[in-house]
């Protein structure tokens, strides 16, 4: 019987890696997209081992009948080897020049979507009484929550936020086995940084800022 894990976020960077590794490795695979496009390039890149599920990590109604269809695939005292919170994007900007509703979008999607995602899964992960099975969760954070940059508040401060959150929920779920594992990667070459303004035309050009923005981006982005 195949080991059944679902990561979410896997059409592009760590996600779509961890997919390849755990489909080759011969897992059974439920990866979340948010396009039916990346569905289909999904379903073809990693083969049958893989499923794909359609929904954004801010839609709680999308994601709870996406578990109801993993839950149709497990059999009687089977459960979810592993749930990865891998979806997130990153934004920033310096805290002054920002909007406030910039902080609310970050957390929407790295802290709160995180939060809807874990506990719509953790009854398939075996977090109910009685359970004679457990799987784990696996956090995807970043070495962003435990040391803060500039320029990088919100996504920094959701990071911290994920960190805290693992390690209560980790304790809270002592009573049911179920492990909460946290990884905080450094800087990675992935499509999360896609959306980065162009160094020569953002917002932020001919502010105080200006100058250290360009030193950010050439160390951060250029060369992490």
């Amino acid at each position: 019987m195949k080991k059944k894990v679902v990561i979410t976020g896997v059409s592009t960077g760590i996600g779509f890696s961890a997919a390849q590794i755990l489909c080759n490795a011969g897992y059974q695979v439920f990866g979340s997209v948010r396009k039916e496009d990346d569905a289909k390039k999904t379903i073809e890149k990693f083969g049958e081992n893989f499923t794909p599920l359609i929904f954004d990590v801010t839609d709680a109604s999308a994601i709870k009948k996406c578990a109801e269809e993993v839950e149709k695939t497990l059999k009687p005292g089977e459960v979810l080897t592993g749930l990865v919170n891998n979806a997130g994007v990153a934004m920033g900007g310096p805290v002054t020049l920002i909007d406030t509703d910039v902080f609310r979008q970050q957390f929407e999607v790295n802290f709160f979507g995180l939060i809807e995602v874990t506990k719509t899964f953790l009854p398939l992960l075996g977090a109910v009484k009685g359970s004679q099975a457990q799987g784990k969760i696996i956090n995807i954070s970043s070495v962003s929550g435990k040391r803060a940059n500039p320029f990088v508040a919100p996504y920094t401060a959701s990071k911290f936020a994920v960190e805290g959150f693992s390690d209560a929920l980790r304790r809270e779920l002592l009573i049911y086995g179920v492990d909460v594992v946290l990884i905080e990667p450094g800087p990675i070459k992935t499509a999360i940084w896609d959306k980065v303004p162009d160094l020569e035309d953002n917002e932020f050009t001919g502010t105080d800022y200006e100058p250290s923005l360009r030193k950010f981006y050439k160390f951060f982005i250029e060369m992490g």
